[in-house]
């Protein structure tokens, strides 16, 4: 037996882990609708506060910025304190982010909400996939991983045309003091309904690790070898999906071929249907091919670096092209869901919270950086030219190829 599967948790009852899980689930959905929302804030923040596609990047980035510098601390949290507390603390943060963000007059308040906003949704994600870790059997991981991500894109799918139509109705600022309202019961719900372990499961008591102890587990973790590679693929493949559907998008479908906002979330509404099937798809196949992951990783990327490459010289061919690139793009090109599960199996139990935050650091420095790049590049055009976009869906190709292409390599040396 390996070290792996020593700590097997027991069979929990589907629905009391779901009743377990439904807490953290809505935090998770929270956290992406704010990821997602600034395709569908920028137009009335670009005519409101006169923000420019540099400061919309880093408004955006802002909230990947802050979240990635959690990473590191929330997975030492998870493994020290639980899902449970280390969500349901943190996402009190999210209420006063939101708040600060719904009252912000300059691009300074604007990114001072989003930073605050992204500390506090910064465990969500991590604590549901550490839940899934203790309440299902690793074989399932994949699969409960897929179903937790696919769940969470309500969140996404709120920020398309229902957003679009709220903003149009009652302004973006009074949204925001209402998600606040639903971000405290999230708090409410966390500390009531979540339990860290099933009946009968025993959890490595790690309240007496020093500072020194969890620096030594990270650094442990740090020196996996599968654990780098994940994490250079996931620095380029959700972010390049991300920066499409949750900040450029929105501006490139307004621009590029005049449409309005709720015409916009109609479009990114496509995009957010195909990342809701995909990565439930993706965990299956991974559960009935587990030797088939490390090529199902490279396949998803390169088809990411394909939609967006055929985006750029194709897509200004037509709104339906454009949609269905970005269907594509969301549907088959992410492999986060993969990139989860293979880096749960990668280190020992009392390690995946870690393991875990570790690849999505490398997801949200990879945001944070992404995003802000494809502002750069926007901004050296004049405002609404199709070549900027063509140039932003360029840099995102060819980003995605590199990093496909060095995974598959990384990994056919370690085979050897």
């Amino acid at each position: 037996m390996t070290e792996h599967t020593k700590h097997s948790p027991p069979i929990a009852r589907t629905s009391h882990f779901i009743l377990v899980l439904a807490p953290i689930l809505l935090a998770f959905s929270l956290s992406q609708f704010f990821r997602s929302a600034q395709a569908l804030l920028a137009e009335p923040l670009r005519v409101e506060l006169a923000v420019t596609p540099e400061q919309l990047g880093l408004v955006s980035g802002s909230f990947h910025f802050a979240f990635a510098l959690m990473q590191i601390p929330v997975g030492v949290m998870l493994d020290r304190y639980g899902p449970r507390l280390t969500n349901g603390i943190l996402m009190l943060g999210t209420v006063a982010g939101v708040i600060i963000f719904a009252n912000a007059h300059s691009v300074i308040g604007l990114m001072i909400g989003q930073a605050v906003i992204g500390l506090g949704c910064s465990a969500a994600f991590m604590a549901a996939l550490v839940l899934a870790a203790r309440w299902t059997a690793p074989e399932k991981f994949a699969a409960a991983s897929g179903l937790i991500v696919s769940f969470s894109l309500l969140g996404v799918l709120a920020s398309a045309t229902p957003l679009a139509a709220l903003v149009e109705t009652h302004g973006w600022r009074t949204v925001y003091f209402g998600l606040a309202a639903i971000s405290l019961v999230s708090v409410v719900l966390d500390l009531l309904f979540v339990r860290d372990t099933p009946p009968g499961h025993a959890v490595v008591d790690r309240k007496g690790e020093t500072v020194l102890d969890a620096l030594k587990g990270m650094v442990s973790v740090w020196k996996n070898r599968q654990v780098w590679l994940l994490s250079g693929v996931a620095f380029f493949s959700y972010p390049a999906i991300l920066t499409v559907r949750g900040l450029w998008g929105g501006p490139y479908l307004h621009d590029v071929f005049a449409l309005g906002p709720v015409e916009v979330g109609n479009v990114l509404l496509i995009m957010t249907i195909g990342m809701i099937l995909g990565p439930p798809a993706y965990g299956q196949l991974s559960r009935k091919f587990p030797a088939k992951t490390q090529g199902l990783i490279v396949f998803a990327v390169l088809v990411g670096a394909g939609a967006c490459l055929l985006q750029a010289f194709l897509g200004p061919w037509g709104v339906g092209v454009a949609a269905v690139l970005m269907l594509i793009h969301g549907f088959i090109g992410s492999s986060a869901t993969l990139s989860y599960a293979a880096s749960r199996q990668a280190v020992p139990e009392h390690q995946i919270g870690r393991a875990l935050t570790t690849v999505n650091l490398a997801t949200f420095a990879g945001l944070f950086v992404l995003q802000g790049v494809a502002g750069l590049i926007i901004g050296q055009f004049e405002a609404g030219a199709p070549e900027a976009y063509q140039s932003m869906f360029v840099f995102l190709g060819i980003g995605l190829g590199v990093a496909g292409i060095t995974f598959w390599f990384g990994a056919k040396r370690k085979k050897d």
